[in-house]
């Protein structure tokens, strides 16, 4: 007896196609009684199996594979700290002393995202130790950290993402407190950088750093600049501002300065500043805190208690940039 065979039936066609035509293969022959019962069985054990094969995976398919968050480790060296940190504990550290734990969630976020690209390309990738202070990332060790329930929850809802610019780590600098818009780095350095422009920042007025008064005596202001200034130098301050309402320059008669130079000779908050004279005091009036480029972390929180999402407060700061998993980008994860 010749028993029909499809000539297709070794080729890798779909699982379901290849069970249906045996059946119906079977189904169309001339069996004797006892073939025919078994004709019977085969048909139903291959749609008893057919089930189980459907739900079976291929492990080694390439669209199921996923980048797992342990496959490429990074350990992160504090000076000062014995034993490095694994990255996200780091992260933690960063975001608890560099944002309050209670502003929202979004924020929070926001902040471990920038706190994560910084460490990286400050450290590259874990290769050079960073500073626990503001002149890199502050950070607080976990004994030393509380009321942080927060923190570890923002930390590992972005766990591993950063942010990138043509598939670079950003330098991704964030400060306090805006005077209602952020610095350029351009102004700031003199370097453009694309994703680090000036943009509007509402919000930071709420902010207890947004305007404050330094006051100096004659002495402490001449011992500042290191040489003592007349009073028709004091009277010919001419301070000018940039498109951000803050000193691109300060001059007098004799002397200039860039406003980043000014706020370092007398530690004023910002480059946002103003100063009046009386024949005592020497007072200087600041508005916002820190060196304004990038995200502030006040006007963060003003958009995420609108309803922003942490995503689109990053892009909002860093322009033409894209969050991205820190493993896609270091060439040591795609080894």
């Amino acid at each position: 007896m010749k028993y029909p065979l499809h000539k297709n039936l070794c080729e890798p066609i779909p699982l379901f196609k290849r069970y249906m035509e045996i059946v119906i293969i079977f189904a169309s022959c001339e069996y004797s009684s006892h073939m025919r019962y078994l004709a019977i069985i085969i048909a139903c054990l291959c749609l008893f199996l057919l089930p189980l094969q459907l739900i079976k995976k291929n492990p080694t398919s390439p669209e199921l594979q996923t980048i797992s968050t342990n496959a490429c480790p990074i350990l992160i060296q504090v000076e000062g700290i014995t034993e490095p940190l694994a990255l996200e504990d780091y992260i933690v550290g960063v975001v608890s002393a560099e944002m309050p734990s209670s502003f929202h969630l979004e924020a929070l976020k926001a902040q471990a995202i920038a706190a994560r690209t910084f460490a990286l390309k400050t450290t590259n990738y874990g290769e050079t130790p960073i500073k626990p202070t503001v002149s890199h990332q502050a950070f607080i060790p976990k004994e030393k950290q509380s009321n942080n329930e927060r923190v570890v929850k923002a930390v590992k809802e972005t766990e591993s993402q950063i942010l990138s610019y043509q598939n670079q780590l950003i330098t991704a600098m964030f400060f306090s407190t805006s005077n209602g818009a952020t610095e350029s780095a351009e102004n700031y350095s003199g370097f453009e950088i694309p994703y680090l422009t000036s943009t509007e920042s509402i919000g930071d007025s709420v902010s207890p750093k947004f305007q404050q008064q330094q006051t100096y005596t004659l002495s402490e202001w001449n011992k500042a600049f290191g040489f003592v200034w007349s009073a028709e130098q004091l009277q010919s301050i001419v301070l000018e501002e940039n498109e951000t309402k803050r000193i691109q320059s300060m001059k007098t008669s004799q002397h200039k300065w860039t406003g980043r130079e000014v706020r370092e000779i007398l530690k004023l908050p910002s480059t946002d500043f103003d100063i009046s004279i009386d024949e005592e005091l020497i007072t200087v009036t600041t508005k916002g805190y820190g060196h304004g480029v990038g995200m502030s972390q006040y006007g963060a929180n003003a958009m995420a208690n609108e309803g922003k999402k942490a995503e689109y407060i990053l892009f909002h700061y860093y322009q033409q940039t894209e969050i991205k998993n820190f493993q896609t980008l270091h060439s040591a994860c795609l080894k």
